[in-house]
């Protein structure tokens, strides 16, 4: 299998259906769709993204309060064990929103002092990223397809054509404050939202539980773009489809929204195949 293949091949959707797979509790479940995303490379490059989930605790004086448990730094999505995730008290993390800056000095400092384990890792540059998003689970991952998109001169329009009004998009800014910020309010401010492209980096995506974050990053795969073999046309979207009204492409196997595009799949198939 080609390079091009691999990049635009839908990732596997290997959530456990059998019962008692599943964890009860939230840190579990956020684990296991960890480690599903990062011992995919074609979502997850080594070491790379960071996963987190939303939920109730009790400290160390038997008091219930609302955390977030988020992959802490050094660690790989693969093979991390809950010890790598940094619980956070949301009562002190998420008034950081209400502020307009915050150097990177001051913000690794603040949330130093939310972690409810101070022997708990460090945690990430991209922890706020996690906490200003209004959602129990959220994934940030690299996936091939997507980073096609993003590492695009046209990238904005592209996701635009792609995802449509489901998708935000957010011009590069280094990870820290300012972009975790961005993100947070691209999210509160349009309900209608179910991904967000971060230009030269990645995706963000999130859901009501773990397994719906994990599924929604999947789904993105087959509505990327399939690269051109071509330098000068670029990449071409092929799949802006639903998968309630989507028919599959017989030509390339791939899910499209229309005739038009269905017919853009073929003749793609039919030059790669005289080409090849």
């Amino acid at each position: 299998m080609s390079t091009l293949q691999r990049m635009i091949d839908r990732a596997e959707d290997r959530w456990p259906e059998a019962p008692g797979a599943v964890p009860d509790d939230t840190l579990g479940q956020v684990l296991l769709a960890s480690h599903l995303l990062g011992s995919d490379r074609a979502v997850a490059n080594f070491g790379g993204g960071n996963t987190s989930a939303k939920g109730t605790a009790t400290d160390h004086v038997g008091r219930e309060q609302r955390v977030m448990w988020v992959k802490g730094s050094g660690s790989d999505l693969a093979t991390m064990e809950r010890e790598h995730f940094t619980p956070l008290r949301l009562e002190e993390t998420l008034p950081l929103f209400e502020r307009e800056e915050m150097s990177d000095e001051d913000m690794v400092a603040h949330l130093a002092r939310c972690q409810t384990d101070p022997a708990a890792p460090r945690a990430s540059i991209e922890t706020l990223l996690h906490a200003f998003v209004p959602a129990d689970h959220v994934h940030h991952t690299h996936p091939d397809a997507i980073n096609v998109l993003a590492g695009t001169k046209d990238g904005e329009r592209l996701v635009r054509e792609c995802f449509g009004h489901e998708a935000a998009w957010i011009p590069y800014i280094r990870p820290g404050f300012t972009l975790a910020r961005q993100v947070g309010e691209a999210v509160r401010t349009n309900p209608a939202l179910r991904l967000v492209v971060l230009a030269k980096h990645g995706l963000v995506v999130w859901g009501g539980t773990a397994e719906e974050a994990y599924r929604r990053t999947l789904d993105t795969a087959p509505r990327a773009p399939a690269p051109s073999r071509t330098r000068t046309s670029g990449p071409r979207c092929c799949a802006r489809s639903s998968r309630r009204s989507a028919a599959p492409c017989r030509a390339s196997g791939r899910r499209c929204s229309s005739s038009t595009r269905r017919r853009a799949c073929s003749s793609s198939s039919a030059r790669a195949t005289r080409r090849s």
